[in-house]
């Protein structure tokens, strides 16, 4: 299941409204609301509660938390209300640094924070819901198929350095990323690596997965051996968004000796913005799927 946290200072009023809209619009995700320097236990602000009721949602029963880091397992999104708090976020988690962002960030307008309306009247908390609002919806439409999930890297000694340049990218455009390994260039096995991040596709916990290795063969013949991946061996940006496109494909896989960072982290990007396309595609995907469960 997917995981989001709302971040704000002292969680009563921006975050918990932010919680119950995205519950509202996901209730497949997991949604909390968490303050960095919240006092435990606390309702949301009264105001906040009556806006929440006339947009159909209910806040009676929320009660503020500190953040900690324990919230940011596994592949879990963190969205701050403001770029300072995302930044203080970072700072407090590192790490779970590669999988917190402003709201704004995340929704493309890296500009855009949601400032505290406590101790004004209803028309500011209304403007609160609204901004979040759209922003979670410009999200969703910028997002698409990866909306809310991370995406899972590795790789072995070979693919590190080119590992390391797709993952600046990644944050660069504030897509979420947990890196399962390597962190070292001693020599080690590229399966590993592989099965990590398939299995982590395949329970849920991330989304989508980008891998690396001498030539990129090794990584994606070892993950299509995890049931529920469909890895995708591609050099170049067409290849990978045509992988997309047509076979649905899960996985990336990258040849740190084949392609350079540039076309690496242009390969990334088209993968991970371009839906599938399904129509006549997707029974073809299907019988892909099917093999899964006839070879098990």
């Amino acid at each position: 299941m997917q995981r989001v946290v709302f971040l704000c200072s002292g969680n009563t009023c921006r975050s918990p409204i932010a919680a119950a809209i995205l519950r509202a619009r996901r209730p497949d995700a997991q949604v909390l609301s968490a303050g960095l320097a919240a006092v435990d236990g606390l309702p949301a602000a009264e105001t906040a509660r009556a806006v929440a009721r006339e947009r159909g949602l209910d806040l009676e029963g929320h009660r503020s938390q500190t953040a900690q880091a324990k919230l940011f397992s596994g592949g879990t999104l963190g969205l701050a209300m403001t770029r300072r708090l995302a930044e203080e976020a970072r700072r407090q988690f590192p790490e779970a640094a590669n999988r917190i962002f402003s709201l704004g960030a995340y929704a493309g307008l890296p500009e855009q924070d949601v400032e505290d309306p406590i101790g004004q009247g209803e028309t500011v908390y209304r403007g609160v819901a609204n901004q979040v609002a759209d922003l979670l919806h410009a999200a969703e439409v910028r997002r698409g198929w990866l909306f809310l999930s991370s995406v899972g890297l590795g790789s072995d000694h070979a693919g590190l350095i080119l590992k390391r340049e797709v993952l600046a990218a990644l944050r660069q455009d504030a897509i979420p990323a947990v890196d399962y390994g390597t962190d070292s260039a001693e020599s080690c096995d590229y399966p590993d690596f592989a099965q990590a991040v398939g299995q982590a596709i395949a329970s849920g916990e991330i989304g989508a997965g980008v891998l690396v290795c001498g030539t990129g063969i090794g990584m994606s013949i070892a993950a299509n051996k995890v049931p529920g991946v469909r890895a995708a061996l591609a050099g170049e940006g067409l290849a990978a968004e045509l992988s997309r496109r047509h076979n649905d494909a899960n996985v990336l896989c990258l040849g740190a000796r084949l392609t350079g960072p540039e076309l690496a982290k242009e390969a990334a990007l088209r993968f991970l913005r371009t839906p599938f396309e399904g129509g006549r595609h997707a029974g073809r995907v299907a019988k892909i799927a099917a093999l899964d469960q006839d070879n098990p």
